[in-house]
């Protein structure tokens, strides 16, 4: 994600701060805007996040924040661990989770709501079918659906594959909960590594269907963004609602805001700082009107503002 002149104003307060540098403060220390933390993140919120961070660095510069990009599941070990100060994903802790906290004197972790955003799913450029009923997602996420020719008898792409980015990713979790019901993915499924190699092998291989973060594809005014839009198909997915004809149900930011793609989830942070450092000041400042305008410019749905959805008809005569 770019960060470029939308966002002029926040820069100039840059020039109010110290410019001596960070300095890596150990133990309780560090303050809200000064210090070096270690923050973990679900890889497939990371050009997000990435924005998040160079702004926040840069209206702060004694402040340093280290962010290691994982699954969803080992960002939530690494700050169980305290070796992360706080978690970035798209749930909250389970009971048992919360246990493990309580074994460190936290009764409970401290979460801040940072917006939404989407599963995506993602074809090749050859493959003509490119919108899914509810049903036919159940069917290939368990495995039911093992050919193209079950989908369309047409279709001619042979046996499908189905990737995501790591067999513990949230995107993963999020699927087997809300579709799957709490059963694995099916036989026709398998992980790479990142979501970044999820798109490259969709570019590569026209039988496959790829699973990834929305934000990996949502700002269209990043250059990366745009390559990847044009090497890949964006499916679109029976709404949630009575779907509209002439507007398509992709994982959009007016559709995620209005819960009409029914992929959506929260993006929060789950800290485990038990006073006000560094951690809660970063956590803070993307809560704040700054740090939700870049989730905003990013595509994705800020939880503190709404989002204005405009049908344009195309037929109607201009006078």
């Amino acid at each position: 994600m770019k960060i470029n002149a939308f966002y002029p104003m926040l820069f100039v307060f840059t020039a109010l701060a110290s410019c001596t540098g960070y300095s890596e403060i150990k133990g309780n220390d560090d303050t809200t805007t000064k210090g070096m933390i270690t923050v973990s993140c679900d890889e497939s919120l990371k050009p997000l996040i990435e924005a998040e961070q160079m702004v926040f660095e840069q209206l702060y510069p004694n402040a340093k924040i280290n962010i290691t990009y994982c699954s969803e599941a080992e960002a939530v070990q690494l700050m169980l661990k305290d070796s992360a100060r706080m978690a970035i994903i798209t749930r909250e802790l389970t009971t048992e989770e919360t246990e493990i906290l309580k074994k460190s004197h936290i009764s409970h972790a401290r979460y801040h709501k940072l917006g939404y955003d989407a599963i995506a799913f993602i074809l090749n450029q050859a493959n003509q079918d490119t919108f899914f009923s509810l049903a036919q997602v159940k069917s290939l996420l368990s495995g039911e659906f093992g050919s193209w020719h079950q989908i369309n008898k047409k279709n001619t792409l042979g046996k499908i594959q189905l990737v995501f980015d790591n067999p513990s990713s949230g995107a993963v979790r999020f699927l087997q909960d809300s579709v799957l019901g709490g059963k694995k993915l099916g036989n026709t499924s398998f992980a790479l590594k990142s979501n970044p190699e999820v798109i490259k092998y969709i570019q590569e291989n026209k039988n496959a269907i790829g699973i990834i973060g929305v934000s990996w594809i949502s700002d269209k005014d990043d250059s990366l963004v745009s390559y990847f839009l044009n090497t890949i198909k964006v499916a679109e997915i029976q709404p949630a609602l009575l779907r509209v004809a002439g507007i398509t149900n992709k994982p959009i930011q007016g559709n995620i805001a209005l819960k009409q793609y029914p992929y959506w989830r929260k993006i929060i942070v789950a800290s485990r700082e038990l006073r006000e450092g560094l951690g809660t000041g970063f956590a803070s400042f993307m809560e704040s009107e700054p740090g939700q305008k870049i989730i905003l410019k990013g595509g994705l749905v800020p939880y503190r503002s709404s989002i204005r959805t405009i049908e344009i008809n195309k037929n109607q005569n201009l006078k």
